[in-house]
């Protein structure tokens, strides 16, 4: 996460330090952008620090704070990915595509699975269902129970897993990859406002 608020501070530093970034932002046609731009980089440092602080700090030892937690810190990230994918937006005017993103999108994916999404939605191909209990782990690993529906069975236990996840390894790929792309941001703003 340093490495996200380093290059965040970067992005900062080079908008407010670069007239024509500036007069570009600040143009009334601009405003929806500048809007964007604005929001964002204070999403991503509000999210960032938390997520670096709640990380040294690790879960509560008490079950029922730690799992409210862990919803926290998986909701943080997703507001920090909407924000890198908002500036990516406001600065080079295209959406960012994550599909080659793996870390990133497993992090989506994990949080919706253990929430078990999708409710109401049109049902995913396997059925899956899963439950993440207030005993679930930490950083370090963490257990959740996932039922999903995988052909005949002689019984619905025959379907229920219980996958582990090397969760704070997840969130240090994830960062790089995020990281990696504020780093294109930054690049582009160079390119366009040198």
């Amino acid at each position: 996460m340093e490495n996200i608020l380093e290059i965040r501070e970067r992005i900062y530093n080079y908008f407010h330090g670069n007239t024509a970034c500036q007069k570009f932002f600040f143009a009334v046609a601009q405003e929806e952008r500048y809007a964007a731009y604005y929001t964002s980089m204070y999403l991503l440092q509000d999210t960032t620090e938390s997520l670096s602080i709640h990380r040294a700090k690790g879960f509560s030892n008490d079950s029922h704070l730690a799992y409210i937690e862990f919803w926290g810190v998986m909701q943080a990230i997703f507001i920090q990915q909407d924000a890198i994918c908002e500036l990516y937006w406001a600065v080079t005017g295209s959406e960012l595509t994550v599909d080659n993103l793996g870390s990133w999108q497993k992090l989506r994916l994990l949080r919706n699975t253990c929430a078990g999404h999708p409710a109401k939605r049109k049902r995913p191909k396997p059925l899956t269902r899963a439950f993440m209990g207030r005993n679930f782990g930490d950083y370090s690993s963490f257990t959740y129970e996932k039922w999903e529906k995988a052909g005949q069975s002689k019984s619905p236990l025959d379907n229920i897993s219980h996958p582990q996840v090397k969760l704070g390894s997840l969130i240090d790929a994830y960062a790089k990859e995020a990281a990696e792309t504020l780093q294109k941001i930054l690049r582009h703003m160079e390119k366009e406002w040198p």
